[in-house]
């Protein structure tokens, strides 16, 4: 479980808070069992706190939380409107084939917790790709930047399988090596124009200290 810990905060004013969620912590849900972060964020805050949009456990970055119902609307609006742009970091396992830029799939239930992509049935979605930097050793994997054109369940981490490479450590999709030092997917940066003011905002999130030693090797091979 991870320990309770001060919000790394990227964003916030009267209406909003945009944080830097960790990996292994609920983005809801987690009730009397366990922490998540609208428990942490409305501790914080000193009243309830939303999420309107959520991580998997497992993935760390950039969480849009709303402090207030004032701009309800107004955020709706934007997630039906598609101004929200959701960059991704994926450390994958394998040799990312760079010709491979654009991904577009149908995305289906697949069993509890669980997505495919499918053929027929499913929802279209779009992701494009670019190569960060890659390491060809044994075992060869590439650091790949995501952009989602589209907000399906598990898109990013079937769109790596679906290209050959599935995210580092990722339990549903990937081997999952016992010595897979990280789970290899971070929410990078979220851009949207805020809802009262239309400032243009651009939230950066750093990835978890552990991936460090990964990015190193990466970005030098």
């Amino acid at each position: 479980m991870t320990s309770a810990a001060a919000l790394d905060i990227l964003f916030e004013d009267r209406d909003l808070l945009v944080v830097n969620k960790p990996s292994g912590l609920l983005t809801e849900g987690g009730g009397d069992r366990e922490p998540d972060l609208e428990q942490r964020a409305s501790t914080h805050c000193r009243r309830p706190v939303h999420a309107c949009h959520r991580l998997d456990r497992l993935t760390s970055g950039v969480v849009l939380l709303r402090k207030t119902a004032r701009l309800n609307t107004a955020l709706a609006q934007l997630f039906e409107g598609h101004r929200l742009r959701k960059t991704y970091w994926a450390l994958v396992d394998g040799a990312w084939d760079a010709r491979i830029q654009k991904i577009e799939t149908q995305i289906a239930p697949a069993g509890p917790g669980r997505c495919a992509n499918v053929t027929t049935g499913g929802k279209t979605a779009l992701t494009t790709v670019r190569v960060l930097g890659r390491d060809a050793g044994r075992p060869a994997r590439t650091w790949l930047s995501l952009l989602l054109k589209t907000g399906r369940t598990h898109q990013a981490r079937l769109h790596c399988l679906h290209g050959g490479c599935p995210v580092l450590g990722d339990p549903l999709y990937g081997s999952c090596p016992a010595d897979a030092p990280v789970f290899g997917l971070h929410a990078r940066e979220l851009r949207f124009p805020h809802p009262a003011t239309g400032e243009a905002l651009t939230l950066t999130a750093e990835p978890p200290a552990s991936w460090a030693p990964l990015l190193e090797s990466l970005r030098s091979g």
